[in-house]
């Protein structure tokens, strides 16, 4: 019995590798949210992974700690969910890839009754597209704890951004020195600063401070 169980704190059951002919390619991502280093498949399993990172009601998440075994008329297979997760309501996510055609029908009615009995809620993989996984990408490098600006700084430069600013221009006249920049990118990863995110996210991209607890996230 799953119900209860904390599959998003869990480490994976295997660790993906490299082999010869293989076209996907295998990563980790890191998650800024609860430190934990998650596996990726594929750069699209990656991108997945960096829009639940960046998703501020997601607490924790994690891939490849669970696979569900079913049989059915003589045939037989797995589905392994992209990731499980947990939001910070306490809410259990089970996040599936697309099934596959040829075994659609089993592998939904697999994920549905194993979500009702452990008390999962089924999620689809979503996936940045277009301008917003660049511009997500380009924040990301920024959202290690080593780029976050202690108290006076984050004050400064949310004072800075009280009305729209060029990003690397408020950041530079902010007074803080050459960490500012830095400093500026960690509060977009965190919502303190936003954007408009339906436009590529550049140096010159009008930045100011948000005024809701959600503004980290985004149309996807």
């Amino acid at each position: 019995m799953l119900r209860g169980v904390a599959l998003e704190e869990r480490s994976p059951l295997t660790e993906p590798r490299a082999y010869r002919g293989r076209i996907s390619i295998v990563t980790a991502w890191f998650c800024a949210t609860n430190g934990l280093r998650v596996w990726c498949n594929s750069a699209i399993q990656m991108d997945a992974a960096m829009l639940l990172d960046f998703d501020p009601d997601i607490e924790c998440f994690q891939s490849g700690v669970a696979e569900l075994r079913w049989e059915e008329g003589g045939r037989s297979g797995a589905v392994r969910p992209a990731f499980f997760a947990r939001t910070r309501g306490g809410q259990r996510l089970a996040i599936v890839h697309p099934p596959t055609a040829r075994t659609a029908v089993a592998e939904e009615q697999v994920v549905r009754e194993a979500a009702k009995a452990a008390g999962w809620h089924i999620r689809p993989l979503q996936v940045p597209q277009g301008v917003l996984r660049s511009s997500l990408r380009c924040v990301a490098h920024f959202r290690a704890a080593e780029f976050a600006p202690d108290s006076d700084a984050r004050k400064a430069l949310l004072k800075k951004f009280a009305t729209p600013q060029p990003l690397q221009a408020g950041a530079a006249a902010s007074g803080l020195g050459l960490q500012a920049t830095g400093h500026a990118w960690h509060l977009l990863w965190m919502g303190k600063l936003t954007c408009d995110w339906t436009k590529p996210l550049l140096p010159t991209s009008l930045v100011w401070a948000s005024s809701t607890k959600s503004a980290r996230q985004v149309d996807r």
